[in-house]
């Protein structure tokens, strides 16, 4: 081979190197991108300050000619891929976008910051119960073509919605053995964004992304599929017969059954993937268990945390991208914290030990059931929702009631400090929620002796998203 040349210009004198100086150039330049590429993002610490500040705050009512059955609660909230806005559910209501304040995006929170008030920058009035709903993973603002969701709902298809304006981009419909539309009962993308997971009563239907309509690849199943999550070629559905089902999924989109996972009480309501890919966490309805599973040894949960599931309701929880902290709700509205440099929620269960409750952290933040949780995926940022259904007492009229301030622990203690912000104090009407009572440790004793709980009358209603500080505050005092 001939001698190469290579002249690379002085940035400063604007002679050319050497061969000698060019070569160590290269290698230095190589070396400081190997260590800008390992350092390129490191996830901040979380709930260090033991401080929950309240940055912005949206909340919802029902309509004052709407019916009294007519309930406007959250059922779910999840942060963008980019972590610009936040796609929300709300029963009766349709679909929600909410933008994240351009001063979030970075820097630190002051304690004495002035409350925002959110309000919706896209509103889509889907009618019918929505089922389930994701965000395209490869999602970015810049890239207008990205920015998209998917919704899959009660007597409809699964549909594309536009993050920027909110149209219809396209549908995907699946059709059972006589050719009717059935809707799917949940959804997911793939890693890569290329194909479509939807899950229905007996089979798992995949879609390509670029190929609306009804050109589907769809594999048999035992039991319906209501939850999903993806970890590269692997897929865990979680089904209303309270059991787990794990499958390798080929490049070809074909579906192998690895094994099944039983432990739950209840149907299963979401399944979610450690950022290592070994963990998966479980929760069901109307079970007070987080079930901690090694995929490698299935057999039985390798760890069993504990929260409040009184209903049926799902309750969403989140893992951190760092994969150190587990944050879930409660239809107590209390949200729990496992740190797993404080608590080792990802080791095995030791038989020995009394399995009750060991949450790092515990803060009320909500008078009726926290539902929704999102971390969001770079900045020290907590989305929760609050709300769920309830029967009206006819004898009594609703009283308004609404929480906001920043949340402080101490020592596994809880304190509310309320925050002076007339505008932060959104009141919520006509609506009666069950809220079970708020206390700093997790007692269920006299919740457990009253008959009928989820039957219980309350006058107290909050049916709200909020978004909090989670991070460093340095001058809080």
């Amino acid at each position: 081979m001939g001698e190469i040349s290579m002249e690379i210009q002085s940035v400063d004198a604007g002679e050319p190197l050497s061969q000698d100086e060019a070569a160590a150039a290269v290698v230095e330049n190589a070396e400081a991108l190997v260590t800008d590429e390992q350092n390129f993002y490191q996830y901040p610490s979380l709930f260090t300050s033991k401080t929950l500040i309240e940055l912005s705050n949206s909340s919802w009512s029902r309509s004052a000619k709407a019916k009294n059955d007519v309930q406007p609660y959250l059922r779910g909230c999840k942060w963008s891929p980019d972590g610009t806005c936040c796609l929300t559910v709300v029963n009766n209501d349709g679909v929600h976008v909410t933008e994240l304040s351009r001063d979030l995006y970075t820097g630190s929170v002051a304690a004495n910051r002035i409350i925002d008030v959110m309000d919706s920058v896209i509103h889509v009035k889907e009618a019918g119960l929505v089922y389930d709903f994701c965000w395209f993973p490869l999602m970015n603002s810049q890239v207008p073509e990205s920015c998209c969701w998917l919704t899959t709902r009660q007597n409809a298809p699964i549909q594309m919605w536009d993050a920027f304006d909110g149209s219809l981009r396209c549908s995907y419909r699946g059709f059972n053995a006589v050719d009717q539309m059935e809707p799917a009962i949940s959804v997911t993308f793939t890693k890569d964004g290329s194909k479509i997971i939807a899950g229905y009563k007996k089979y798992l239907r995949t879609f390509d992304v670029d190929r609306p309509g009804r050109d589907f690849a769809e594999h048999k199943i035992g039991s319906p599929a209501a939850c999903f999550d993806t970890c590269d070629n692997l897929l865990a559905v979680g089904s209303w017969n309270t059991s787990i089902s794990l499958y390798n999924v080929n490049e070809m989109g074909t579906y192998k059954s690895i094994g099944k996972m039983h432990g739950h009480g209840g149907g299963v309501t979401q399944v979610k993937f450690a950022p290592d890919g070994l963990r998966l966490v479980s929760g069901a309805r109307k079970d007070h268990r987080l079930l901690v599973w090694d995929i490698r040894y299935y057999r039985r949960p390798l760890n069993i945390l504990s929260r409040v599931v009184d209903t049926n309701q799902r309750v969403y929880f989140d893992i951190s991208p760092c994969g150190k902290y587990l944050v879930t709700g409660g239809t107590d509205g209390v949200l729990k914290v496992w740190d797993e440099d404080q608590v080792h929620w990802k080791s095995s269960l030791d038989t020995t030990d009394d399995q009750g409750d060991n949450a790092t952290y515990k803060f009320p933040l909500h008078q009726d059931c926290c539902n929704s949780i999102s971390l969001h995926p770079l900045r020290p940022i907590l989305a929760t929702g609050s709300g769920q259904y309830h029967i009206v007492d006819p004898l009594h009229s609703p009283e308004k009631k609404c929480t906001s301030g920043v949340m402080k622990v101490e020592n596994g203690a809880a304190m509310t400090n309320t925050a002076s912000n007339d505008e932060s104090e959104k009141l919520n009407t006509d609506t009666n929620k069950t809220t079970n009572e708020m206390e700093l440790d997790d007692n269920e004793s006299d919740k457990d002796s009253e008959p009928n709980v989820d039957m219980k009358y309350s006058d107290v209603s909050e049916n709200s998203l909020v978004f909090w500080w989670i991070g460093e505050v340095s001058d809080l005092t």
